[in-house]
């Protein structure tokens, strides 16, 4: 992994550079990864308000940027400011505006020239950041991190694979494998009661081949029950105290446009507490 790319929108910086952000300059530190920074304010402000508002809130109400190209400025100067404290080289793209027609092209084709792309996300996405990742997924061709808000950066972490021996589950897998090599631990989980496999015995099968790369995974299998398989994994997930989920994203191409029990749908409606890596 040597060339990082990260969306960021000034509504989710603020005043400080957002959680995708910090994710996507702890990676590259790790990694000794180049940043690149595509900026757009694609949304309107999305800061909480305070109930009773004091001078001091009053005051930094004022000397925030008012204007998209202010806001936008703001934000590449956050970036750029927690890059060089982390000594890790990086970059601004430019976006001639932000028509969501120009900008999904432009995501697009940064996607395709870079190992990964890391964007944030606020609860279930919403357009234009919906379209956005959907975009990504589907012609990008690299896989997408999706970071919540207030993620912690832990230096060895424990990652969740959602496992159903399908292609983009196996395409996840091996896209991830620059994270999965330096992981303290690696969770195998395949939902049984959903639909039948035509190998049941790949997870352990998965499992000896990551031994094969140095990591330590293990299999296991759960139920979703009455909760949809989506909502299954993120519960599994957080109970496992994971630090990240690799899964496949829309293992057939016609759920993009009939979006019926898909995995990828109920997480892009979800509002997800750990980073979620989706490949298509």
């Amino acid at each position: 992994m040597k060339d990082i790319l990260v969306f960021l929108s000034p509504s989710a910086c603020r005043d400080n550079l957002s959680a995708g952000g910090h994710y996507a300059i702890a990676l590259a530190r790790t990694y000794g990864a180049h940043l690149s920074a595509l900026i757009a304010d694609i949304e309107p402000d999305l800061r909480d308000l305070a109930p009773e508002p004091d001078i001091r809130q009053v005051e930094r109400a004022s000397a925030t940027p008012t204007s998209s190209s202010e806001r936008v400025a703001r934000t590449a100067e956050l970036v750029q400011s927690a890059a060089t404290d982390a000594s890790v080289s990086c970059d601004i793209l430019q976006t001639n505006n932000n028509e969501p027609a120009s900008l999904r092209e432009r995501m697009i084709h940064c996607s395709q020239v870079h190992d990964i792309l890391i964007i944030d996300v606020r609860g279930p996405l919403d357009s234009p950041r919906k379209e956005l990742v959907e975009a990504a997924l589907f012609a990008g061709g690299r896989p997408i991190v999706l970071v919540p808000p207030n993620t912690p950066l832990r230096a060895e972490s424990r990652i969740v694979i959602a496992w159903d021996g399908t292609r983009s589950a196996v395409r996840a897998v091996h896209d991830a494998l620059p994270l999965l090599v330096k992981s303290r631990e690696v969770l195998v989980v395949s939902v049984i009661d959903d639909k039948a496999f035509s190998m049941p015995h790949s997870g352990p099968a998965l499992c000896r081949h990551l031994a094969r790369w140095h990591v330590d995974a293990k299999f296991s299998t759960i139920n979703r029950e009455t909760l949809n398989i989506g909502t299954t994994l993120l519960a599994y997930a957080r109970q496992a105290d994971a630090d990240l989920l690799v899964m496949g994203a829309f293992a057939h191409g016609f759920e993009r446009a009939l979006m019926l029990g898909s995995a990828t749908r109920d997480i892009l409606g979800a509002r997800i507490a750990i980073p979620v890596f989706l490949s298509h």
